[in-house]
């Protein structure tokens, strides 16, 4: 995936991955404990909201550094979305953006401000659907 040509926003973020397994000797113990407690591992990157999607995208440092550098991708269709939540965290915030069949976590600086944006973006996106 590489940057979209037309974007709303764009955030460094970290992504909640639940299929994300970091190498090393450590790396199976520190997947296991972290999907046990938080349900995978954060994950570094950026996220993109298009008019379309949500998306996320890990950066070259985590693709190096987990064994599967093709799970760490995430998106989300705008049309699909059913909420957008935003929770207080310890460093940066977090924004739950839920649909009928999954759930994608990010964190980033000014989140409060992103999920408002994602917020307009999905009702834009389901008011144009709705459009004949």
């Amino acid at each position: 995936m590489s940057a979209p040509k037309k974007y709303i926003d764009k955030r460094i973020a970290n992504a909640l991955i639940p299929k994300a397994q970091a190498k090393g000797m450590m790396g199976g113990l520190t997947s296991a404990v972290a999907k046990q407690t938080m349900g995978g591992l954060w994950v570094g990157g950026n996220a993109w909201l298009t008019a379309e999607e949500l998306s996320f995208e890990p950066n070259a440092l985590n693709r190096h550094y987990h064994l599967n550098p093709e799970d760490l991708t995430a998106s989300v269709r705008l049309v699909d979305v059913t909420d957008v939540t935003w929770r207080k965290g310890l460093v940066t915030s977090i924004i739950d953006i839920e649909t009928a069949d999954e759930k994608l976590s990010i964190r980033c600086y000014k989140s409060k401000a992103f999920a408002d944006a994602i917020r307009r973006a999905v009702e834009a996106a389901k008011a144009a659907e709705a459009r004949p």
